[in-house]
Order: C-alpha cells, then sequence, then structure tokens
C-alpha cells in the first residue's frame, strides 16, 4: 500500500515541476532573457537623455528691425519747392526733425535724410487761374541704402508765393485723400472734387497739394510735413 501511495506521489510531484519551474521564473523576473530585455531598454532610455541632453536648444528669430505702420514721422522741407523752379518728376530734399524708435532695436536718428517727388507742378496764367503744386514722401535714408516708404501725409505747412509782390501768404493745402482730389479738381475742371482722367495719374501716392491764384504754390525750405507710415518700414 505504502509502495503505491509514493508511487503515486511522485508521479503528482513531476507532473506538478513544469509549472513550479514557471512560477519561479516569474518569481525571478522572468529568467535570463527577460533580464537581459530590460536592461537593453534600460540602455535605450539612458542613451536617448543623453541625446536630448546633446541636442542644441532651437534658436529664437531675432525680431524684425522696423518701424511699425501707424508711425508718425516729423519732416522738415530742406530746400524750396516752387511752381516757379520745379516740375513733374523733380526731387527735393527732407530731414527727420524727431529721432523715432521701432523694433528690434531699429531706431531713425533725428537728421535722418529723406527725399520727395513732385508729383504736379502748375504755374498761374492770371488772377483767375490757380497754380497747383502736388508732391508726396518717396523714400527714406538708413544704413547708407535709400528705402522706400509707404506713408500718408496728416499735415503740412506750407504758403504761397504773390506775383507781383513776393509776399508770401497762406495757401490753399490738402493732404491724404483730400490732396488727391484738389488735383482733381483743379486737373480734371471737375467741380464735384473726384479725380478722373489725367489727373488721376498725378494723385497716385500724393502727399500734399497747394494752390494759389496769379503767383506760384511754394513749398518753402523749412516747413514741416508729418507723415504717417501706411506699411511697416522694415530694415533686414
Amino acid at each position: 500500500m505504502n509502495g503505491k501511495r509514493l508511487h503515486s506521489e511522485t508521479g503528482i510531484f513531476f507532473r506538478l515541476l513544469p509549472a513550479l519551474i514557471l512560477a519561479s521564473l516569474l518569481a525571478t523576473g522572468c529568467g535570463p532573457d527577460a533580464e537581459s530585455a530590460e536592461d537593453v531598454e534600460g540602455e535605450e532610455v539612458a542613451q536617448e537623455s543623453v541625446t536630448a541632453e546633446r541636442a542644441p536648444a532651437p534658436r529664437s528669430e531675432p525680431a524684425p528691425r522696423a518701424i511699425p505702420a501707424g508711425t508718425t514721422l516729423h519732416f522738415e522741407v530742406a530746400e524750396e519747392v516752387s511752381t516757379a523752379s520745379h516740375r513733374a518728376g523733380d526731387t527735393f530734399a527732407l530731414r527727420l526733425l524727431e529721432p523715432v524708435s521701432g523694433n528690434g532695436g531699429l531706431v531713425l536718428p533725428e537728421g535722418t535724410q529723406a527725399r520727395g517727388v513732385v508729383t504736379e507742378a502748375r504755374q498761374s496764367e492770371g488772377a483767375e487761374d490757380e497754380a497747383l503744386l502736388a508732391v508726396r514722401l518717396e523714400s527714406i535714408q538708413l544704413d547708407g541704402r535709400s528705402r522706400a516708404l509707404n506713408g500718408t501725409v496728416v499735415a503740412a505747412d506750407t504758403e504761397a508765393d504773390a506775383a507781383d509782390s513776393r509776399t508770401r501768404s497762406a495757401a490753399k493745402v490738402a493732404t491724404g485723400a483730400a490732396a488727391g482730389a484738389l488735383v482733381g479738381q483743379i486737373l480734371g475742371g471737375d467741380t464735384r472734387s473726384t479725380v478722373r482722367g489725367a489727373a488721376a495719374g498725378a494723385v497716385a501716392g500724393l502727399g500734399v497739394a497747394l494752390t494759389t491764384r496769379d503767383g506760384h504754390a511754394v513749398l518753402p525750405r523749412g516747413s514741416q510735413v508729418e507723415v504717417r507710415l501706411d506699411d511697416s518700414l522694415v530694415v533686414n
């Protein structure tokens, strides 16, 4: 009887042996192969960490050097401009009266040179005839280069030069859209101040228009022109 019992228990032991071995392997971390896999995974994580530490930080792009749109610039006319001496297409000099700071450390210092251009110059032919002078700001000198300037003249200090006495008086002055309307009225003969025909070409990009009867329209040296930038002045 004891022999049969021993034989039975021995059979049970051998049947359970694989399960016991598997349980032992699980308890010790799934054996040598599993331990090796964990080591490899740990090394990969460590390598990724070292690579991330060595990777250079992304560079932030510097702010562009620019004078933002909407900024007002105050200029002084550096030479007299008149219907007696200038024709359409002639240029003239201006200078900045006050320094202007922008983004990215850009500064336009006082005295910065700018250039204007005459878009229309029409002399008076008699007491009932109007002289007309129209100008716009074209460019500004910065870092040794001429840079285009897109702005609207919002104010101007101008005079008229009487033909007979050489005395000066206030001229009829218009700026911005009103300047275009004034030119259109005179050149196009439109009493409703609508720009038509050939007058439209003279108005393009217009800044200041002034008129006087029986004399010359004059933008005197030292007169001031205030310009509001329509587009940002970006310096690369």
